[in-house]
């Protein structure tokens, strides 16, 4: 933050807009136009308004006053107005398959677009053909990149201009590395050690910018948290979509019910039945949250 900046802004005592690009406690960094400014929350909106990285915000006096209206709300890791997700994975570890299953649900009820980013593709192919096959139906893109080798980073950046992109993935897939190796910088992430484990993890939220180029690098999406009822569940999965009226039954939660189209093209192989499965799963854990709610 620049202080002459910060003097000037606080004797005029101009309301100003920015967005924030990261938070500590109770101070948050704010970026507007050039320059970066710490802040805290007026007094009136603490305990009433989260703040969130990437929200878009008004300021005076040294406080934020306001929050503008979101596009899009993650509650983990707490971000806003994210527009894509680069889902990052790798060999290894071994993905986590019911991880993004759940990361695309949470993204296709907020209207946010996910792209999978397998890294490191010098660790082996198989996982690239899997995730292309499982996810077909999905309609989901799938980049094979290598953050090390700087295989296929010029198609992966030029998805990214222009929109708030949020990296996410569990420890070790490269998520920092593929920031780096795109933006020449110098974010602190260890590698791939023998045991498969990263040295340094992110642990907060920040967005960085690189001219026409925002990036969120999160801790990650670990859980399902968002307000959904069981009976919802299935329309956040595109290749279930054009098959959900096909069912006997009216309400019908794919889950065991006689003439259910859902589980017979399952069966068929015509939608995967890995991913099938892992429906099951993410269903059975939104009923068993509803009995402690």
């Amino acid at each position: 933050m620049r202080s002459a900046a910060a003097k000037i802004y606080r004797k005029r005592r101009i309301a100003l807009k920015g967005q924030v690009v990261k938070s500590h406690g109770s101070e948050y960094f704010v970026k507007s136009g050039e320059e970066t400014f710490r802040l805290v929350a007026r007094g009136k909106m603490k305990g009433k308004t989260e703040i969130l990285v990437g929200d878009n915000v008004e300021f005076a006096n040294g406080a934020i006053s306001c929050v503008l209206p979101r596009v899009s709300r993650f509650v983990r890791p707490s971000v806003a107005n994210v527009e894509l997700i680069a889902a990052v994975l790798s060999a290894q570890p071994k993905p986590d398959f019911l991880m993004l299953d759940k990361l695309l649900v949470s993204a296709e009820k907020e209207g946010v677009e996910v792209i999978f980013v397998v890294n490191k593709n010098d660790l082996g192919e198989e996982i690239y053909e899997k995730v292309e096959k499982e996810y077909k139906g999905a309609g989901i893109e799938v980049f094979s990149v290598s953050a090390e080798q700087g295989v296929n980073l010029g198609a992966l950046k030029n998805r990214l201009k222009g929109r708030l992109t949020a990296f996410a993935g569990q420890s070790a897939v490269g998520k920092s590395s593929l920031v780096n190796a795109m933006f020449g910088t110098s974010l602190k992430v260890g590698d791939l050690s023998v045991i498969g484990r990263g040295r340094h993890t992110t642990t907060f939220s920040n967005i960085y910018t690189f001219g026409e180029w925002k990036i969120v690098d999160t801790p990650g999406f670990a859980v399902l948290e968002t307000d959904m009822d069981e009976t919802e569940l299935a329309r956040y999965y595109p290749e279930f979509e054009a098959h959900l009226n096909e069912c006997k039954f009216r309400g019908c939660l794919h889950a065991g019910e006689p003439d259910c189209a859902i589980a017979e093209l399952a069966r068929n192989g015509e939608i995967s039945p890995e991913r099938y499965q892992r429906y099951l799963e993410i269903l059975k854990q939104l009923k068993e949250r509803k009995k402690y709610e």
